[in-house]
């Protein structure tokens, strides 16, 4: 359960842009690392930083110095994202196909630029079971 409902509204998008702003210390390097625009970037930290009540970043001569907030919040973030992976890299439920499906996905511009291509290229090397 989460304490802040604010919390409720960030995202992995969030978290990821997170870590990397945390990492790079430049907005513009992690927009153009991610392919998103600097526009989402920034909105995402907004985000945090309303959910978190900390400016977790500010201006300075490198760049985007962490606050001590997001000194502190760093490797929980880096763990969350951990434990999230080891969830997909669980193993696989195997099941028998009996039948063909057409799925029709829909995906905002960030799922479209950070997961869906590597979805598609999952399922495409995906074989049905027999």
């Amino acid at each position: 359960m989460l304490d802040s409902n604010l919390l409720r509204k960030l995202d992995m998008q969030d978290l990821i842009i997170f870590v990397h702003v945390y990492e790079r210390s430049s907005v513009t390097a992690v927009s153009e690392a991610l392919c998103v625009s600097q526009s989402t970037v920034s909105y995402c930290l907004r985000k945090l930083r309303t959910g978190m009540e900390d400016d977790l970043f500010i201006p300075s001569r490198g760049g985007m110095a962490p606050t001590t907030k997001a000194d502190a919040i760093y490797p929980n973030i880096i763990q969350i994202l951990e434990k999230i992976n080891l969830c997909y890299s669980g193993e696989p439920s195997h099941r028998q196909v009996t039948e063909a499906r057409l799925f029709h996905i829909q995906a905002p511009e960030y799922f479209e630029i950070l997961v869906l291509p590597r979805l598609l290229s999952s399922l495409i090397g995906m074989r049905p079971y027999r």
